[in-house]
């Protein structure tokens, strides 16, 4: 073994404390990954619980839009009640609709704030029960037990009117239903959901409806009365919509309908008929176009149409059911269908002999007036049979609007029959927006649409 001299270990001299340094070099690097790590691990356990109270205020804004989709569809009644109910039923007082969801006095409790813009929230509807501290009223549905502002899941929801509807002379058709939802840590979200007081999502685009066969050339059989006194009218009965056209047809329907009118000038208002926009029956050139409803564009939706309105109609059949209006359903129909006081969702599987009535009718067999009247405010549905006769003298009124329809159990659309024979009298059938807004008022708000929206700064 060789000893190093004097000489060798002089010469590493400056080398001295290399190792030192070249350790604590290594171990700031150590330092600084583990400090890294560290500060990444909480980083992403902090971004953890934020997303979970996130999501925690997510479940509550979307418990609170079916808690209001509830009560708009009549699951829920008012607390306390505004008037007792009867053995067995529910009154009307306390059965909600758009116009009670949007009138302070009835959408909230009597507790909560009334000065002017306090909103609509559907206290008296929903149980309202957490009150931050400084507060007067409950301002929140809490869904946690034991829930605060700093733990657990809560929503509010608030109405409005997007069309700004004077409820004094006409009812809403939609509501903007807002809810908030709430979670820890401070969270919100908020969500909005568009309603639409049409359960059934029927569109009518004049006083007269009929829909022609589907091949594009077999015409409807067509007579609108041997006088100008049988009169037809887009002219809005009650002065709150847009002059509608009197007929709404096929496109290859214009010129039998052209026939039937022109002998009776004076018959038919203007517009006199617009063309039903479908896909292989184009309009002729010189003519206007106007959507066809749903239920109008193909016979496999018309069939569907008919079976989602018996559902609705035996669901709201029984005695002081919450529905906005009752429901029948019968296989043949030879009297009246509900009173202008107490408009009626009626539909009749067969055949249908009118005195009078109010409401939404459909018929789904052979439709007849004979006689004098019937007087009817709301909208017929001839749908199915698709054939419509009147004969006999006598004067009537019918505000509101016709629609209809010839199919079968199966294939297409077929040719439909519309006369209005025989007999003295005036006839008058009018458009009538009121009247339509009355019939199409169904349970079962209809969802148009969901959407997130920023929550506004508060507790």
């Amino acid at each position: 073994m060789l000893i190093p001299t004097l000489k060798n270990s002089s010469r590493r001299c400056s080398e001295r404390g290399a190792a030192l340094i070249t350790t604590l070099m290594l171990s700031a690097l150590l330092l600084t990954a583990g400090g890294t790590l560290i500060l990444t691990t909480s980083m992403s356990a902090t971004n953890t619980v934020d997303a979970a109270a996130e999501m925690q205020a997510y479940y509550g804004a979307e418990a609170g839009l079916q808690a209001a989709l509830n009560v708009m569809r009549g699951g829920t009644l008012p607390s306390p009640l505004f008037v007792a109910n009867p053995a067995g039923g529910v009154a009307p007082e306390n059965k909600i609709d758009f116009t009670k969801a949007l009138t302070n006095a009835t959408s909230n409790l009597a507790g909560d704030p009334t000065t002017a813009g306090f909103p609509k929230r559907l206290s008296r509807w929903l149980p309202y029960n957490y009150r931050p501290t400084g507060v007067t009223y409950n301002d929140r549905v809490a869904i946690s037990p034991g829930y605060n502002q700093y733990l657990g899941t809560a929503y509010d929801v608030q109405l409005s009117d997007p069309d700004n509807t004077n409820l004094a002379v006409a009812k809403p058709v939609r509501i903007i239903v807002k809810s908030t939802g709430y979670g820890p840590r401070g969270a919100r979200k908020s969500l909005s959901m568009m309603l639409h007081a049409n359960g059934l999502n029927i569109d009518v685009p004049a006083a007269l409806v009929i829909r022609g066969h589907d091949d594009a050339s077999t015409t409807l059989t067509i007579d609108l009365g041997n006088s100008a006194s049988k009169t037809y009218s887009g002219l809005d009965n009650a002065g709150l919509q847009a002059t509608r056209p009197a007929l709404a047809i096929s496109g290859h329907d214009v010129a039998t309908v052209q026939a039937a009118y022109a002998s009776k000038p004076g018959s038919l208002t203007n517009p006199k008929f617009n063309v039903l926009d479908l896909p292989n029956d184009a309009a002729p050139a010189g003519t206007t176009k106007v959507p066809t409803p749903w239920f109008l564009q193909t016979a496999d939706n018309a069939r569907a149409f008919l079976a989602q309105a018996e559902t609705l109609a035996n669901s709201c059949a029984a005695p002081g059911s919450p529905c906005p209006k009752r429901g029948t359903v019968l296989n043949s129909l030879n009297g009246t269908a509900g009173t202008a006081a107490a408009p009626q969702f009626t539909i009749v599987k067969g055949n249908c002999q009118l005195d009078s009535g109010a409401g939404l009718l459909i018929v789904e067999g052979t439709m007849k007036f004979n006689g004098p009247g019937p007087n009817f405010n709301g909208l017929i549905l001839v749908l199915g049979g698709g054939q419509l006769l009147k004969q006999g003298g006598g004067n009537r009124d019918i505000y509101g609007a016709i629609m209809l329809a010839r199919f079968g159990a199966t294939g297409g659309f077929l040719d439909p029959t519309f006369e209005y024979l025989g007999g003295g009298g005036a006839s008058n059938l009018q458009y009538d927006s009121r009247n339509i807004l009355d019939a199409l008022v169904m349970p079962g708000a209809l969802v148009l649409g969901v959407a997130e929206k920023s929550p506004t700064a508060g507790p």
